[in-house]
């Protein structure tokens, strides 16, 4: 039985807790990712921010303040102040169908996975299980 632990990444790109959302903005475009776990300086998991969420400040600060603020005011926005905080986890040896119907269900584009102190372990994400199904499909 395949477990999530054989599709996750497992070097995730994370930012801390006192991150801003300029941060974000350079880390999701550098590194081509849509969901960036906050972890703290021991790795315990303290939300996710998607690129939803980021999207959805950014036009809030571009309708309040204007385009031309924008980058100021993301470099003075905290990540913790946008991301989604109440993320559910997954233990690495979740089977993949479990998982598959979890990241479904819950129309959310990643799951994180943690060990059971809730340190960050991996992140799987839908393009994990495309990934997989095209693996499949050869």
């Amino acid at each position: 039985m395949r477990i999530v632990s054989d599709i996750m990444t497992r070097n995730v790109k994370t930012l801390g807790t006192g991150s801003t959302l300029r941060d974000a903005e350079e880390l999701m475009r550098e590194h081509h990712v849509r969901h960036i776990p906050v972890v703290s300086d021991t790795g315990a998991i303290k939300g996710v921010l998607s690129q939803k969420e980021f999207l959805r400040e950014a036009f809030r600060i571009t309708d309040k303040f204007g385009a031309h603020h924008l980058q100021d005011y993301l470099a003075k926005t905290p990540v913790l102040d946008c991301l989604d905080r109440e993320v559910e986890t997954l233990p690495a040896d979740t089977p993949l169908k479990t998982t598959g119907e979890r990241l479904r269900a819950e129309k959310e584009g990643c799951l994180l996975i943690a060990d059971d102190a809730g340190n960050l372990l991996g992140i799987v994400t839908s393009q994990d299980f495309v990934r997989l199904a095209l693996d499949l499909l050869d």
